[in-house]
């Protein structure tokens, strides 16, 4: 056997997939749809998200014992 002919490649373009294939239209379209998953947004705060807190420090630390006994 030539050496030559085992290392040479495929042409580019003729393993590729045509896009008039049924399934890869079908890929595509899922593709499109699930990218709304790889998204990562982080959690919806509010713009005027104004929370007082209740008490003073030393009152929640004591709530906050209690609630753990």
């Amino acid at each position: 056997m030539d050496a030559s002919k085992i290392t040479q490649q495929p042409e580019k373009g003729t393993n590729q997939p045509t896009g008039n294939n049924p399934i890869s239209k079908a890929a595509e379209s899922l593709k499109s749809a699930m990218q709304a998953h790889s998204a990562n947004p982080g959690p919806a705060v509010p713009k005027d998200f104004n929370v007082q807190q209740e008490g003073t420090k030393e009152e929640r630390r004591a709530k906050a014992e209690e609630l753990n006994k």
